[in-house]
């Protein structure tokens, strides 16, 4: 009899573990608190990335990345804000290196390697996130009509603005652009990311982007400053310039002023 009572009345193992679920709040809906800061998983990803470049250099690029995206993208920056003289000069040996994803990685590794000991101790910090696609597209929008208005506009040109702003959008896809503000030299950087099979990686570097584009002019005292810079000296690099600032026609490459 009393074994009969105690099945009708005692709790069960079932019950109980539905007691202490419920009363320490371990049921399906919980919700555990993340430790990841709360902002786009793009600029952890670049925050990231930076603060390995300062500790392990070129170590930090993922072996076998395709960075053809990134690279893409860069001419086409180029081509909408470089100088008409660099482009008709260097154009046809940088579509060819581009042809080639050994040099395209390489060109990237070069960048980080470069980048490296300036961004030690520069306190880096992401501010802003766009998407790639939207920059690809806008930047070969530009291109054309900027190389239409200088009268470049031949018909293999535009066929390469368009080949390279399909390229990119294809291959940085849901990637974006991350800009971080330092407070010391470089003063900007902007990291591309690139999301592919589910991971989030970095595929391209730069510091310098025209304000159209979500970068900015530096002053004076950064022009200053970078231009003493050892691992950042900007003979040979492409940069944008203002329109009408100076004759697009000069019969030297604006870049090496």
């Amino acid at each position: 009899m009393s074994s009969h009572h105690h099945r009708r009345h005692g709790p069960t193992a079932a019950a109980l573990l539905l007691v202490v679920l419920a009363g320490t709040g371990c049921g399906r809906n919980r919700v555990l608190p993340s430790a990841l800061p709360d902002v786009e998983p793009s600029r952890r990803a670049a925050e990231s990335f930076v603060h390995c470049v300062e500790a392990g250099t070129s170590g930090c690029v993922t072996p076998g990345e395709d960075h053809a995206g990134w690279d893409a993208l860069h001419l086409l920056l180029w081509l909408a804000t470089g100088s008409p003289v660099g482009i008709l000069e260097a154009l046809p040996q940088q579509l060819t290196d581009h042809g080639n994803p050994l040099r395209t990685q390489g060109a990237f590794v070069g960048e980080v390697e470069r980048y490296a000991q300036a961004l030690r101790g520069a306190e880096c910090d992401s501010t802003a996130s766009q998407p790639a696609t939207a920059l690809v597209d806008r930047a070969a929008a530009d291109a054309r009509v900027r190389l239409e208005r200088l009268g470049m506009a031949r018909a293999g040109l535009l066929r390469a603005i368009e080949d390279l702003r399909v390229e990119a959008n294809t291959l940085l896809g849901s990637g974006h652009l991350v800009r971080l503000d330092c407070s010391y030299d470089p003063f900007r950087v902007y990291v591309v990311t690139s999301m592919r099979d589910g991971r989030l990686s970095v595929v391209g570097m730069t510091t310098v982007l025209a304000p159209e584009y979500g970068g900015d002019h530096p002053s004076r005292r950064d022009v200053d400053i970078r231009l003493q810079s050892a691992p950042l000296g900007l003979a040979g690099k492409s940069l944008p310039i203002v329109e009408g600032a100076v004759d697009e026609w000069l019969p030297f490459p604006v870049e090496e002023l």
